[in-house]
């Protein structure tokens, strides 16, 4: 398995594996990601931004995400405390391809997250997501990531939105 920067050449496999997560959010009850975020367009800026990951299994997109570096408009106020109040890297629109789940994916994209902003000298990675969606906050818990509170998010096609926070201190 590689986890690269995703180039040009992955969206078509990024907006693929999206739609495929969405519809087995949807099947789940959830209604997460179904309001058409993240879409194509989405993922067209987070490659031209070289913060799009995807990770590659015998050179096919078996799952990807967003890492971000800096302050998230979103993370700004949470009901609840961040563990740390140092620089951090985010994890947003992490995604397994269905026929990958339950194989370790999103721990290992969020394991090498964390090793690549302790890189960086990093205080922590924050991810958030949906109360309702049991697979990612048992995968963020496996991977050493304790619960903060809520956040509201600030942007995009759910602003407004509540979501549950997480953090995993690096140091």
């Amino acid at each position: 398995m590689d986890i690269i920067v995703a180039r040009p050449e992955h969206l078509d496999a990024l907006v693929a594996v999206t739609e495929r997560a969405q519809a087995a959010m949807a099947a789940l009850g959830l209604d997460q990601w179904q309001s058409g975020y993240p879409n194509r367009a989405v993922w067209e800026a987070d490659v031209v931004a070289e913060r799009a990951w995807v990770a590659l299994d015998a050179g096919r997109v078996a799952g990807m995400m967003c890492y971000c570096t800096g302050s998230d408009p979103s993370y700004a106020s949470i009901d609840g405390a961040w563990l740390t109040a140092g620089p951090y890297a985010s994890v947003h629109r992490l995604a397994v391809d269905p026929d990958r789940r339950g194989g370790g994916l999103a721990g290992t994209l969020l394991a090498f997250a964390c090793d690549r902003a302790a890189a960086e000298g990093l205080a922590s990675v924050r991810i958030d997501t949906h109360a309702d969606n049991a697979p990612m906050r048992r995968a963020v818990a496996k991977a050493g990531f304790a619960p903060c509170g809520v956040i509201t998010l600030a942007e995009g096609a759910e602003a407004g939105e509540p979501r549950l926070a997480f953090e995993r201190p690096l140091r």
